[in-house]
């Protein structure tokens, strides 16, 4: 792994950990996040897997969580599309 797919690793796992945290405080049934990525063929690699404690969320609360997703990702000039977020049973 290079400096730069280095760096750009710290700054997804940073967005995505201030996305989390966010998620925690409005949707009581969110419980943690995670994401795959190949570096070198960004933003296209990236998934987004979001684990609830209960399914089905309702589709507020899903649009909510993947908006505070891509709002932090597109901080840091990275586009995810809302597809790309996938919602899963603990």
């Amino acid at each position: 792994m290079t400096k730069t797919e280095k760096r750009l690793d710290k700054a997804i796992r940073e967005a995505l950990t201030q996305a989390c945290e966010q998620a925690k405080e409005h949707v009581h049934e969110f419980s943690w996040l995670t994401h795959t990525a190949d570096l070198k063929k960004l933003p296209q690699s990236l998934k987004v897997s979001c684990y609830c404690k209960e399914l089905p969320i309702n589709t507020e609360q899903t649009q909510l969580i993947s908006s505070l997703i891509i709002k932090e990702l597109s901080a840091i000039d990275l586009a995810i599309n809302a597809k790309a977020i996938a919602f899963l049973k603990e």
